[in-house]
């Protein structure tokens, strides 16, 4: 079982001399999905801030633009009634987009017996329109895909409180300032993709800058967990804009999301897990509710309320 396996693995960890962060069991398979679509699958699985944590990638050759896409997996219960259960492991991941997007969801069941692993059975299936292919028998390989260039980085990234942010307002004319730049830390150090520097919306001074929060902490996802929103100014109506940068707890890192910017003086509604816009013109108000689907923030609905 899967479980026999991490306690070897963890023993393993505790005997080796090597950098704990570096030590990870793999696995590589390569099959297709229905018969049809060619997929390969690369995982691996180590011990990280007292965590098990398996990442890897899945990789479609045929896709119109193949890369490796980013999988989170996590054990999957097995049925005792299953052959050979004694020797069965499985995992159900989750594919990531590099917006957080989740394109896809797949189990995989195979069994090892002295490092030797045979596929049992796998379903992949599509999370919106709910659409299921077999993964039909596919090959357990020693030798890493060439596709595979590193390990996932988020393989070993720290949980949330590890996570700290700083701020400064910048390039001041006079008395008005136009730039914001915010720095994303891990462990106290700057991360370049993430850190960045907005110009600013509407007119600040350093009364208005006193005056405001400019990072926030705040769950905008649902989840339970803290995310980010950095105040970059008003609109032409003075509604507030932010960014946003969600965190996701499986692949352990931000994500900018987009469409939070056409968000104005967002209303998080914790209760009905929505996200309302009210946005105002010379007419009336246009009022926008967003939800998350799949990791997206999506609009699903929009109305218009007429000035009186």
């Amino acid at each position: 079982m899967i479980i026999v396996n991490k306690i070897i693995l963890f023993l393993l960890l505790l005997c080796t001399s090597s950098v704990m962060a570096q030590t990870y069991e793999k696995h590589y398979f390569k099959g297709k999905l229905n018969n049809k679509i060619p997929v390969e699958i690369a995982w691996y699985t180590t011990l990280n801030d007292g965590d098990w944590v398996t990442m890897g990638y899945i990789y479609y050759p045929n896709a119109k633009n193949p890369a490796p896409i980013l999988i989170v997996g996590e054990s999957t219960k097995i049925s005792p009634k299953e052959p050979n259960y004694d020797n069965l492991d499985g995992l159900k991941f989750t594919e990531y987009q590099p917006d957080g997007t989740i394109t896809g969801r797949f189990t995989i069941l195979w069994y090892e017996v002295e490092g030797d692993c045979t596929f049992y059975k796998g379903t992949w299936t599509n999370p919106t329109t709910g659409k299921s292919l077999p993964m039909t028998p596919m090959q357990a390989t020693w030798e890493k895909p060439s596709w595979v260039k590193s390990l996932p980085p988020t393989l070993f990234n720290p949980k949330r409180d590890a996570w700290t942010f700083k701020y400064k307002l910048g390039d001041k004319d006079g008395d008005w300032y136009s730039t914001i730049s915010v720095d994303f830390l891990k462990s106290g150090a700057k991360q370049l993709d993430l850190s960045f520097t907005a110009d600013l919306c509407g007119a600040v001074n350093d009364d208005i800058k006193n005056a405001l929060t400019w990072v926030t902490e705040e769950d905008i996802n649902f989840d339970g967990i803290p995310d980010v929103m950095v105040y970059i100014g008003t609109s032409t109506r003075a509604q507030s804009i932010y960014k946003a940068y969600v965190w996701n707890p499986q692949t352990r890192q931000f994500y900018y999301v987009e469409p939070f910017e056409e968000i104005q003086e967002p209303d998080i509604d914790k209760a009905t897990k929505t996200i309302t816009s009210y946005v105002r013109d010379h007419e009336g108000m246009y009022i926008e509710k967003w939800k998350w689907k799949n990791g997206k923030l999506t609009m699903v609905s929009s109305k218009k309320e007429l000035a009186h």
